[in-house]
């Protein structure tokens, strides 16, 4: 990927981890922002907004750093467990949905006991992650679901895990919903900026009169070389008939 479109990569996440963390703190957030904007008090309400400005930009920033390790840890288990990585995924997967209610109940169920409330959290996460990996199994045609899902579940899995402890249900919305979505949009959306970032580098080559077309080996039998293999074989057969 060149610079240029790595900065738009970038740039795109850290806005939708803005906006996302904004909107929810003006929903479930009332008494910590929105209070003040009801009240017209703006200079208590603009220094809340630029503190979930900052926080979103920082969930943002979480959630590419978890892409970019993603993308080195899938890369090494191709390498290292060959057709048995997927397999490994879907245990890890399980683990990961099991532990995201674990350790909420941990921190916060064992005074009353109803370990139900804390199920919510890995649903949301599991059915948004299938979704996401429904429709980038489509956007790429190829088999990629379960690394998508092990993408969207175990990753942000391994990024709330800090925020869990939480007992403020307003952070815990703010931070999931911007995590979902800055997650799934770097997942469908980094084949188009490679793609673009080939064209870019395939028209500054054409430009520089340096650009070489691929080409791609075909191995080419024709009829006198399968009539000699026949006729060979035929040889074999016959000399050891006489044998």
């Amino acid at each position: 990927m060149t610079l240029k479109n790595l900065g738009k990569f970038y740039g795109i996440t850290l806005l939708i981890g803005l906006v996302c963390t904004v909107l929810v703190s003006l929903v479930f957030g009332y008494d910590k922002l929105t209070v003040y904007l009801v009240k017209g008090e703006m200079g208590e309400f603009l220094a809340a907004l630029v503190w979930f400005m900052g926080y979103g930009l920082l969930i943002a920033s979480i959630s590419q750093l978890a892409f970019f390790a993603y993308l080195f840890i899938h890369q090494m288990g191709q390498g290292i467990f060959k057709n048995g990585w997927n397999a490994i995924q879907v245990v890890i997967i399980l683990f990961a949905i099991i532990d995201l209610v674990y350790f909420r109940y941990l921190r916060f169920g064992k005074q009353d006991g109803d370990i139900l409330k804390f199920i919510w959290i890995p649903l949301l996460i599991v059915i948004f992650g299938v979704a996401v990996a429904i429709y980038k199994n489509k956007l790429t045609g190829k088999n990629v679901f379960i690394p998508a899902m092990f993408f969207m579940v175990v990753m942000t899995t391994v990024e709330l895990i800090p925020f869990l402890k939480v007992k403020d249900m307003m952070w815990l919305y703010c931070t999931i919903f911007s995590l979902l979505l800055c997650n799934a949009f770097q997942l469908l959306s980094l084949p188009k900026y490679n793609r673009l970032s080939f064209e870019e580098r395939k028209a500054r080559k054409i430009a520089r009169g340096t650009w070489e077309e691929p080409v791609t080996e075909t191995v080419q039998i024709t009829k006198q070389s399968k009539s000699t293999q026949v006729v060979s074989h035929k040889k074999k057969k016959s000399n050891r008939k006489k044998r």
